[in-house]
């Protein structure tokens, strides 16, 4: 007896079956992804970290020190090459770190919650950690920056420490403002911070147009900023963006970028290499000392940031969708394994 079967002549059952496992991996690769977002995208900041107070108030527990060191990491992009410098910083006698923006690829819950998963298992900093804001880090629709300092802290804040003092602003170019942060920044001229303080740091995420060197963005009140980091007589200003490194000094000032964390370096023949700064800091003097690494591009974590970034966050804004999909595939691959049985069982029929 011949039996009937519901695949045409020319289709061949291991057509079939490819099409079951290539169903299945997919099916499979959800089951991974809610599996995943379960385990790790719950993750928060570790308790030395962000720009909250209790952050800031650890180190002025601190006792007094002859030197310290700190780091100052830019444009990461939150995955395989920063993991090789947060493996070698661990290692370091550091007071702290500070992350100069785009530590993630762009403003969303999904690159956010992928960044806090990594900071908490791969890079676990055993000493602060402070975040600038950067212009890859929000987005007025989707990660704004309200809701950036709801899970970073402020984005314009400073502290002492060891009789120094370091500024943190929120320099960004269109369509945010640079002006709460010149406010900021003004106000320590009138204190007359550099007659209190031996050293002073200023950071931001965007250099100003100091040198023709660094292909620095546009911002509001780039000549302000200059004129003011003139006043408050800053020994640095640090900041990221630029993808590689510079050195510039202007009068009293060393401007200082640093942004070969991990992303895509900037294609220039000057300062064209991934690194993080350690700066060390005596009564007497800055040195900065480079810690150079190669670039690392782990398929590991780009999995990882695919789940938690991209693929959940569309599978929960499609769930109806995915669903249907859903129970329209498992329909399919049932459909084709009867198909395959059906078939075998034929061939073996005529066989015998």
């Amino acid at each position: 007896m011949r039996i009937p079967t519901i695949f045409p002549k020319w289709f061949s059952p291991w057509v079939s079956i490819l099409f079951i496992f290539l169903m299945l991996l997919f099916l499979g690769f959800e089951v991974y992804a809610m599996l995943w977002y379960h385990f790790k995208g719950h993750e928060e900041l570790l308790p030395l970290s962000g720009n909250f107070l209790h952050v800031r108030e650890e180190l002025t527990r601190e006792k007094p020190k002859e030197e310290f060191r700190f780091a100052v990491i830019g444009d990461t992009k939150s995955a395989g090459t920063f993991e090789k410098i947060a493996r070698e910083l661990r290692e370091e006698p550091l007071s702290f770190v500070v992350f100069l923006g785009d530590f993630v690829r762009r403003g969303t819950e999904g690159e956010h919650r992928y960044f806090k998963a990594e900071f908490a298992t791969e890079f676990a900093f055993p000493f602060p950690s402070f975040f600038l804001m950067g212009n890859h880090d929000v987005d007025v629709n989707t990660f704004p920056i309200s809701r950036f300092e709801e899970v970073y802290g402020p984005s314009i804040f400073s502290f002492e420490y060891q009789g120094s003092l370091f500024i943190f602003l929120r320099i960004l170019d269109k369509p945010y403002s640079t002006k709460e942060s010149l406010q900021f920044l003004e106000k320590f001229i009138s204190e007359d911070a550099s007659s209190r303080y031996r050293k002073i740091f200023v950071f931001s995420h965007i250099p100003p147009p100091v040198s023709s060197q660094i292909d620095a963005r546009e911002f509001e009140g780039a000549e302000e900023f200059i004129s003011l980091v003139k006043r408050v007589q800053a020994d640095y200003v640090i900041t990221g963006d630029y993808h590689g490194y510079a050195r510039i000094k202007k009068g009293h000032t060393v401007y200082l970028v640093t942004g070969g964390g991990g992303a895509h370096l900037k294609k220039s023949k000057y300062g064209c290499f991934h690194h993080a700064m350690v700066i060390n800091v005596s009564r007497e003097k800055v040195s900065e000392n480079i810690l150079f690494v190669n670039r690392n591009e782990d398929m590991e974590d780009r999995v990882e940031r695919f789940v938690l970034a991209d693929m959940y966050p569309w599978m929960k804004e499609h769930f109806l969708i995915l669903s249907f999909l859903n129970i329209i595939l498992f329909a399919r691959v049932i459909w084709l394994g009867i198909g395959v049985v059906s078939r075998l069982l034929t061939v073996f029929a005529r066989n015998a």
